[in-house]
């Protein structure tokens, strides 16, 4: 019995230590999930989605975009202001691609760039063009130089001649079907129609655009 009564004591100390323990940890432990809750908010609210507009399938530079090529998708909103939002998806239609894209790649307003109307002087030649005789970078907005070649015959003595200004590349469509020629539209007077059409090969250089305002310069000097 004593020996029971001197336990007594020290079992009821050691239970009270373990009720205060209890609460000590129950406390902690909610502290803990709630810093991390109010984390994952917080990260939330940094990174809420948003919709923007993307490629429906991969596209190559050059290609002249129609409604079929676009798809929403969405990213983080701290990420949305790089891209093109999904409610001014139209303003990329009809707009030409100045770089090679992937399927499903968010786009940018830098990844494209506008066709200007044509002007009352001005004029879409095509030219049938063997591989070969132009860039395989060619793209639509270069600045090129037309260079026209007569047929290759026995009695042919003219030597090739340059188009005397610089054009500009409106589209290509690239050889398809095992054809050795891609079809290049050129945007230009009416008078690189009539030197096309009566050129037996063309031959298409791309310059830079300091090319182009040197000679818009030098047609409007007096």
């Amino acid at each position: 019995m004593d020996d029971i009564r001197r336990a007594l004591p020290e079992d009821l100390d050691q239970v009270g230590e373990s009720k205060r323990r209890i609460p000590e940890m129950a406390i902690g432990l909610i502290l803990v999930i709630g810093g991390a809750l109010g984390a994952m908010l917080m990260y939330r609210s940094g990174t809420e989605s948003q919709t923007v507009v993307a490629s429906s399938h991969s596209l190559q530079r050059g290609h002249v975009i129609a409604p079929a090529d676009l798809i929403a998708t969405e990213v983080p909103g701290d990420a949305a202001r790089f891209f093109v939002a999904g409610t001014d998806a139209q303003s990329l239609v009809g707009q030409t691609l100045a770089v090679d894209v992937g399927s499903r790649v968010p786009l940018s307003s830098a990844m494209v760039s506008a066709n200007n109307p044509l002007l009352a002087t001005e004029a879409l030649t095509s030219a049938a063009v063997a591989v070969g005789n132009f860039p395989v970078e060619i793209a639509p907005g270069d600045h090129v130089r037309v260079i026209l070649a007569p047929e290759m015959t026995m009695s042919a003595t003219t030597p090739p001649r340059m188009f005397e200004t610089v054009v500009t590349v409106w589209s290509v469509r690239l050889p398809e079907n095992f054809s050795d020629y891609a079809v290049i539209t050129l945007r230009g007077s009416l008078d690189l129609a009539t030197a096309v059409a009566g050129a037996g090969k063309v031959h298409i250089v791309v310059v830079g655009e300091d090319a182009a305002t040197t000679d818009a310069n030098d047609r409007s000097a007096p």
